[in-house]
């Protein structure tokens, strides 16, 4: 133990670039002289485990599904060419890896508590780290008991990124269950869960704009990996893309949701025969041209009537003779697509 702080680094690199990340990441805080506990829900390589000074595979990576009630929503929000004004905005459903992180952070701060740690600052394995953040923390610790910068809202902590003295938060860490979490997230993100457990009377909260400044993009702190919330991939066909959503409307300063259920079609590089069938009836027949950026389809069967046929073999959408896979239909029925969204 060269001093009483450490850093610990969160990790699950599972591909070639992540783990390249992390080694260089790994690399370039090690010239701070401060000990290095890597947490991880992969298995770590024994040239990642050489460059820290403890390294931990927790193999039970607790992620949360539907059958847990918890799911994440991922998104995405754009402007096709020739829509002036408003936007759309997709989402869908995945795994909530919200609680297998909050438990990543967890299991590395107890155990640094355990060996002597005072002090320990907490970055995600593609954080890029440079003097000045280290010294900022540095210098507020001197003062502070937690420095948390802001994500999202008010009260949401910025996972990527963050430190604090243990002794003050121990109870609070111990607090993180299984149990608690699922009880207490209810409709709010891990970051909101995690911002409860790290700030006190004597924390530091950093606003968004102060340290990810006016272009989020190319924020001043930021990591090197995009995450994989990228829905469009498994949406996407050779000449063109869809999506099906529930409907949601954005009307003055709320919105609100409809019984009508759409298809959604873009980058379309031939004309398209839509056909849906209903219990091998076809209930819907069009023809989408090529010449348009994108069109909009309100199916001709509700929201929830939609819903109740995906487990059976009643329900059929075709595109140019392709079928909609039912795996995919049933990823739909806890989307939606919101009309009208304000792009900015």
């Amino acid at each position: 133990m060269t001093n009483k702080r450490c850093f610990l680094v969160t990790a699950y690199c599972d591909t070639p670039i992540k783990k390249k990340t992390l080694e260089d990441t790994l690399k370039n805080i090690s010239r701070y002289n401060t000990d290095i506990i890597l947490f991880s829900h992969y298995p770590i390589e024994k040239h990642i485990q050489e460059l820290t000074d403890y390294s931990i595979y927790d193999y039970s990576n607790p992620i949360l599904g539907p059958k847990d009630g918890r799911s994440m929503i991922n998104w995405r929000r754009f402007r096709f060419p020739d829509v002036e004004g408003n936007a759309f905005k997709i989402n869908t459903h995945a795994v909530d890896y919200g609680y297998a992180a909050a438990q990543q952070i967890k299991r590395g701060i107890l155990f640094a508590n355990e060996i002597g740690y005072d002090e320990v600052i907490i970055l995600n394995y593609d954080l890029i780290v440079y003097d000045k953040m280290v010294d900022d923390f540095n210098e507020g610790l001197l003062t502070y008991d937690s420095i948390v910068p802001i994500y999202g809202g008010e009260k949401g902590l910025y996972m990527a990124w963050f430190a604090l003295k243990i002794k003050p938060f121990l109870n609070n860490i111990k607090s993180i269950t299984r149990e608690d979490y699922s009880n207490t997230i209810d409709e709010s993100i891990v970051e909101e869960y995690l911002y409860s457990k790290f700030t006190g009377d004597n924390s530091l909260t950093i606003p968004r704009l102060e340290w990810e400044g006016p272009n989020p993009l190319d924020g001043w702190i930021k990591t090197s990996v995009v995450m994989e919330g990228n829905i469009l991939p498994r949406f996407q066909e050779k000449e063109f893309t869809w999506f099906i959503g529930h409907e949601i409307l954005h009307i003055k300063d709320g919105i609100i949701g409809t019984d009508k259920k759409i298809l959604l079609l873009w980058q379309i590089k031939k004309d398209l025969n839509i056909e849906v069938y209903l219990k091998n009836q076809i209930i819907h027949k069009s023809i989408v041209y090529k010449k348009y950026n994108y069109q909009l389809i309100y199916l001709p069967i509700e929201h929830l009537e939609f819903n109740s046929y995906l487990n059976t073999d009643k329900l059929k959408i075709v595109i140019n003779g392709w079928e909609i896979p039912k795996e995919l239909l049933i990823l739909n029925s806890i989307s939606s697509i919101e009309i009208a969204y304000s792009y900015e």
